[in-house]
């Protein structure tokens, strides 16, 4: 598989990323063997990003990621999680679900921004990852979209503390890269006045249907040697599924004009004989600025048609005869 390097800290990345919000039940439960099959799989066949989140089943994916990992030597992959979240144990209960997380782990989240916050949140991490340092470490889900009128609290927690502690975290060298891992590509330009970041993970926001990000800020990042990674290429499901079978798009029902979008690419597709998965996962990574494409993953045969998908040769006659849809407004 092609890698990418994070232009500041010199990393090297595959262009596929496995994400794992998956293993921490997500939306449904996965068994621990599938999980691990899974990686496994994504190993074999060259993929040697892996992302998690304390978020995620409340610390569950990353326990699995850690031990389906196993006795994989570090410096054979790329390892990135979060911090934001601290987790509490909740005594009364052995499961629970919140977040769309099912049969999670026994644990309250609360955020926290905070120079301690992020520490300790930090040192959790690696205990139940199992691994002594982090390749890349990302605030998770700051900004307005989830924080709403709270927002300006966390924002200012994160100016006065949670960068600081990235930053050391960076500079001691338990970090290599630092960013964002957020929703809305807008809060990463807002932090770029507040902290030199390495890479910021944008989620359904860099996609064939929501590309704004591209206006701008694509070329803001190039001039400060910031690199991005795009997360949920398919928005979520509609773009894995087609207009046909109508997945989830931003984890609701997809509107008409997003409907109507898709099927508008689906007929280019179809003219060029191109899958609507494959110039989903292919599309970011036509920005020098997108190091990789992560992409949620939860059993073997889901690496193989994504990784096939991530393959499959598309014409640049595609691509032109595609722009006029999805860059219109």
């Amino acid at each position: 598989m092609k890698t990418r390097i994070i232009n500041s800290s010199g990393s090297s990345i595959t262009e596929i990323g496995f994400g794992c919000a998956g293993a921490g039940n997500l939306f449904r439960p996965v068994s621990y063997e599938n999980i691990c099959g899974a990686v496994l799989k994504a190993s074999e066949l060259g993929v040697q990003y892996f992302d998690t989140a304390p978020h995620y089943g409340a610390g569950l994916s990353e326990r699995r990621l850690g031990l389906a990992l196993g006795e994989t030597l570090h410096q054979d992959i790329f390892l990135s999680t979060k911090v934001g979240r601290l987790l509490h144990p909740d005594c009364k209960v052995d499961q629970k679900e919140a977040d769309g997380f099912v049969g999670a782990s026994p644990f309250d989240r609360e955020y926290n921004y905070t120079y301690d916050g992020v520490m300790r949140s930090f040192e959790d991490s690696l205990q139940r990852l199992g691994v002594s340092h982090i390749d890349m470490l990302l605030m998770h889900d700051i900004g307005e979209l989830t924080h709403k009128e709270q927002h300006v609290m966390y924002f200012q927690q994160a100016i006065e503390g949670g960068f600081r502690a990235m930053m050391e975290l960076r500079d001691q060298g338990l970090v290599r890269n630092i960013g964002l891992g957020v929703n809305e590509w807008q809060i990463c330009d807002q932090a770029m006045n507040h902290a030199q970041f390495d890479c910021f993970m944008v989620a359904n926001c860099f996609t064939l249907l929501n590309n704004d990000i591209t206006h701008t800020f694509t070329d803001k990042c190039s001039k400060n040697n910031v690199s991005l990674i795009a997360a949920a290429p398919f928005n979520s499901g509609i773009l894995a599924k087609g207009s046909k079978n109508l997945g989830h798009y931003f984890y609701g029902e997809a509107p008409k004009d997003i409907v109507d979008k898709v099927i508008a690419i689906e007929s280019i597709c179809d003219q060029f004989d191109v899958s609507l998965q494959a110039a989903a996962i292919q599309y970011a990574l036509r920005y020098d600025c997108v190091k990789s494409v992560l992409i949620g993953m939860t059993n073997e045969d889901r690496v193989i048609q994504n990784i096939a998908w991530y393959e499959e040769s598309i014409p640049e006659a595609f691509w032109q005869a595609l722009a006029p849809i999805i860059y219109s407004s």
